[in-house]
């Protein structure tokens, strides 16, 4: 029963990432090759799903990301990303990225 009881206060004190948002992965990866490859917004919308905003039209997508750490209560932001991506007839033109 003790065992019990001290597993429990230590799992809910360990320490656990969260992540919100995009996949770090995916994003990195179409970052690093959107210059030499011609992502569609299909393309975009399959690997990313759909953007956190739409502006100017439809060719200015915005997404967020963010990675926490901590327990239930306590979250401690280790970063926020944004990515904003700029289409022109329907391909990926440039990307900006911003780190909060």
């Amino acid at each position: 029963m003790a065992f019990l009881v001290l597993s429990l206060l230590v799992t809910s004190c360990a320490k656990q990432y969260y992540y919100a948002g995009i996949s770090e992965n995916t994003a990195e990866e179409i970052v690093s090759n959107y210059p030499s490859n011609n992502y569609s917004k299909e393309l975009i919308l399959n690997l990313l799903g759909a953007p956190l905003i739409k502006e100017n039209n439809g060719d200015l997508w915005i997404y967020v990301s963010s990675k926490d750490y901590g327990n239930e209560t306590f979250r401690k932001s280790v970063y926020k990303k944004t990515l904003k991506l700029y289409f022109s007839n329907n391909i990926l033109l440039d990307i900006k990225e911003l780190s909060l």
